[in-house]
């Protein structure tokens, strides 16, 4: 993990739009560094905005690429356990 990175964004977003696709990195975040992970429900309600406000897939995956370029965080591999979990998503590292 780089503890020294920017959040990949798209410009033309507004503050509200910027809020929050950072609110959805972090909680991909916490995924990986929270002892006890990230909420399920929580993720899912933070990745829906992400997608509202981000409806093209090609983006999305674009953002997703950048972020995990930038901090080592998978973002497909916690949205793919999120799929499989009923509790808390916590990722290990490998």
């Amino acid at each position: 993990m780089n503890d020294n990175y920017a959040y990949p964004l798209l410009e033309g977003l507004s503050d509200r739009e910027v809020v929050v696709l950072v609110t959805f990195f972090q909680k991909v975040e916490e995924a990986y560094e929270k002892p006890d992970g990230v909420d399920r429900e929580t993720f899912n309600h933070a990745y829906q905005q992400f997608r509202d406000v981000i409806p093209s897939k090609m983006e999305q995956k674009q953002l997703e690429k950048q972020f995990k370029e930038r901090s080592g965080y998978d973002v497909y591999q916690v949205i793919k356990h999120a799929k499989q979990v009923d509790k808390n998503l916590k990722m290990n590292e490998a």
